[in-house]
Order: C-alpha cells, then structure tokens, then sequence
C-alpha cells in the first residue's frame, strides 16, 4: 500500500479542523437562534391568547352571539380604555388595555379570520400590504394546537402564530399575531444562512492555503532530502543552511548538519586510521620479505640464518602486537561489553603492577620509589584493561629514561577519585608534542620502537572508566603522567 503523503495529510487536517470551528460556530448560533425563536414563540402564544380571553370576556358581557363578535373584536384591536358611561366593557377595557400595554400588542400586528377568510378584522397597524400577505395560504391548526410561521417582508422578517378560536355560537375564527424579529436575531439568522451557503467555498479555500502552509513547513525537510541524495562518502563538506525556518525546523536542520560533521569526522579517522594501520603493518612485511629474498638468493651459512630468523621472530612479534592493539581499540569503541567491572583494592592492584615492572627497568639500570597513601583503596573497575593502561604508561617510563634515571610512583586520594602518577627523568615532550601523545600512531620520534598505540589504548581505558590521564613535562626534565579514576565510596 502507498504511504500517504504528510502535505495531503496536513491539508485535510487544516481542513478539518477549520471546518471543526465552524460546524461547531454553526451550531451554537443556531441553538442560540433557535433559542431565541422559541421564546418569541412562547410570547406569541401569551399574546394570542390574552387577545383569545380578552374577545372572550366582551362576548360574555355583549351577548354571546354572532351579532355581537364584530363588536367585542373591534373593542378589543382598540386595546383603549372605553368612557366610564359604558359600564358594561369599561371594566374589560381598562384591564386590557393594561394588558396589551405590558405584552407590547400596540406595536404587533393582529388579525381575526373567519375559517373562509370572509370577515377579517385587523388592528389599526396593518396595511393592506402586510394583511393580504397573513392572509395567504392560511391553514387552521389541528385541534388543540397552533402554527407558527415566518414571514419576509421587505428587509425584516415576522413571526406569526396562528391560533384558533372556536366558539359553539360564533362560529371557528383564526387568531393571527405577528411580531416583527428583532434586529439582532434577524442579523444572526442572517449569519446563520451566509455560513451555510458559504461553507464548501471557505472549505476548498482552506484546503489550498493548508497545502502552501504544508509546502512551507515541509520545505527544509525537502531540502534535508535532497542534500542527503548530494552526500557521498566522497563529498561530506555540504550543510544546510538555517536562514528563515521556524525554531523546530532549525533544531532539526542542526541537528542533520552535527550528525554530517560527525560522519565526516568518522570518515576522516578512519581513513587516518588505515593509512597509518596500512604503513605500520607494512614496515614489518617489508622486512621479512627482504630477509627472505636475501636468504634465498645463495646458500648462507647456519648463523646467518639463525639472524635472519631472528628478525623475521621480532618483526612477526611487532605485527602481531600491532594487530593486537588495533584489535583492542575495535573492542573498546564498539564492543565495551568486554568490560567486567568489579570491586578491588587498588593499592594492592598496583603494588603487583610495580614488582612486575621492577625486572624490567633493573635490566636497563633504572630505579623505582614508590609513595602510596594508606593501606587500601577501594575502587570499581575492570582489571585487566586497568593493567594494560598502567603497564602501557609504566612501559613508556622505563624506555624513555636514560640508565641510571629513576621512576617515582605515588598514589594520592582525593574526595572521590586515586590519583596515580607515574614520573620519570627522560627527556620530556615538547609543548607542540605534548597535546598529540594521546592520539592513534602518533610517535615523537619515528626511530622508536612501537605502534604509537599504546597511550591512545591508555587513554580510552580511562575515559571508559569516567576517569582522566593528564600529562605534565619539561624538555631534559621528564615526564608526569597522572591517571585519575573515580573511587568506590
């Protein structure tokens, strides 16, 4: 199946919720409409029937007969309060002029249909115009019930209920009364209308401005993509520029461009990391293959072979131990399972350390001292990587200093690290030098035996154990190194 694209998703989410709003803004303002329509009706129907009992109490007093109804429904359009000398309705009269004063019936239109529409009676408000529209299309509700229904006149809009009277001696007669909508409610309807008709419009416009925000927010990503299709192993120099993004997207711009650095990095060290890998191994080879034509071009004597088997051994041993080496690093940079840490005594660790390079540096004629604070010293560690730290930088020491130099070994307990140092009288390292010792293949002097591996191995061991090495030296001075590692508390 396609996967669907993220600016068509984005467009119908603008879309959607968009339509969301007004579905929801559509609603309210026809619930409030509605609202608003409902108590206009239940008005209406108070009206209609003040204006029901009102015809009602004329006919008790008047008679109640035909003859009498146009009478007592003229009194009652008046909605005046009648001369006192007409006792009989004067009561009715100034009660319901109070009435129709507090319902606003002055200002409403009234009619009175008979069920043929053959006699009508209006109040003196309405028009021929408005009247012959009430009168269109009248139908009598059912038993018990009234119809309710707008109408549009000129500019405004009318509300009308139509509510029936029916009396044995009168006859079936229709109520009519209309009041015109409130400007406000008009104006809401109005809105309500306008957002109906003009919702697909607002919607297909909406789906095209969400699909140039789309392009505009999908841009850098357009732009990492195609600078990720430029990218070769060849070529890692190219970055994306971060002008006029938002801040995630320049978050994730820097974010691509650090992680290209890094690859660049990467691809750099290792093509360091082989030339010099390649030239190291290649310095033995060479030699072996050089004894071995020279041995093979005439028969030599049994001592010029036992040397050249003698070099062949040495040069063998140093590949091996160059390989060794290389084999090391591969494991501490990706492999740092191999690490089993454990808890031990360091003074004790080391002191073992010591008397097993004590030989060594006798047969050159070198003296170690040795200063270690307190009795143990617990830490946390792996001791086999450990010893090959300490014994790559003791190493170091004892081929350095001249005979008849001295190393001095002193053990230091901090707040919550053992500082070691390691020092001895050889010729120091040069300032220039001083920052390059650590790195792969790096050797001072390209006459010394060696990988220049062994303080690169040191140094990762220490960064894997949260600890440091630091290095101190003076030119015909000598050299400190201090290996700082975090104790167990």
């Amino acid at each position: 199946m396609k996967p669907s694209s993220i600016k068509f998703e984005i467009s119908i989410l603008y879309t959607a919720i968009l339509g969301l709003i007004l579905i929801v803004f559509s609603g309210v303002l026809y619930l409030i409409s509605n609202a608003f329509l409902q108590q206009i009706d239940q008005q209406l129907k108070v009206k209609a029937q003040a204006v029901d009992g009102t015809i009602r109490s004329y006919l008790n007093v008047l008679g109640n007969n035909h003859d009498v109804l146009a009478q007592a429904v003229g009194k009652t359009m008046v909605m005046k309060t009648e001369n006192f000398l007409q006792y009989k309705t004067w009561k009715i009269s100034q009660q319901w002029s109070k009435q129709a004063q507090s319902l606003n019936l002055n200002r409403d239109y009234i009619n009175f249909v008979s069920k043929g529409a053959d006699e009508v009676f209006s109040s003196p408000n309405l028009d021929k115009g408005l009247r012959a529209i009430l009168l269109e299309d009248i139908q009598f509700p059912k038993r018990g019930g009234v119809a309710f229904r707008t109408l549009n006149v000129g500019r405004k809009n009318i509300r009308v209920i139509n509510y029936p009277f029916t009396d044995r001696a009168v006859g079936q007669y229709l109520i009519q009364v209309g009041v015109a909508q409130d400007p406000f409610m008009q104006q809401l309807r109005n809105w309500l209308y306008s957002i109906a008709i003009s919702v697909p419009l607002i919607l297909l416009l909406t789906s095209f401005v969400g699909r140039v925000l789309a392009n505009r927010i999908l841009g850098p990503v357009y732009e990492i993509t195609d600078m990720a299709n430029r990218i070769t192993q060849q070529d890692l120099s190219a970055r994306i520029k971060t002008k006029h993004f938002d801040r995630e997207m320049e978050s994730l711009i820097r974010s691509f461009n650090e992680m290209i650095a890094r690859l660049e990095r990467s691809f750099k060290h290792i093509e360091q990391f082989s030339y010099h890998a390649a030239h190291e191994l290649k310095t033995p080879l060479t030699i072996i293959q050089g004894e071995a034509n020279l041995l093979l071009r005439k028969e030599r004597s049994k001592e010029e072979y036992q040397q050249a088997l003698r070099i062949v051994m040495e040069e063998s041993q140093r590949m091996l131990k160059t390989v060794d080496d290389l084999l090391l690093l591969t494991k501490l940079g990706y492999q740092q399972e191999v690490f089993k840490f454990e808890q031990f005594d360091f003074i004790e660790f080391f002191s073992e350390i010591v008397d097993q390079n004590r030989l060594s540096a006798a047969d050159k004629g070198l003296g170690i001292r040795t200063n270690f604070q307190g009795r143990t010293l617990m830490i946390r560690g792996d001791r086999l990587h450990l010893r090959r730290l300490f014994f790559n930088i003791i190493s170091n020491a004892i081929k350095f200093t001249p005979e008849g130099g001295c190393i001095d070994m002193r053990i230091e307990r901090g707040h919550d690290e053992v500082i070691t140092s390691i020092s001895d009288t050889g010729p120091g390292i040069s300032p220039e030098n001083l920052n390059k010792i650590f790195e792969e293949f790096y050797r001072a002097d390209k006459n010394t035996p060696g990988s220049g591996l062994g303080l690169h191995i040191a140094y990762t061991i220490a960064k894997l154990h949260q600890g440091e090495i630091q290095v101190e030296s003076h030119l015909g001075q000598g050299s400190t190194f201090r290996v700082i590692l975090p104790i167990q508390n």
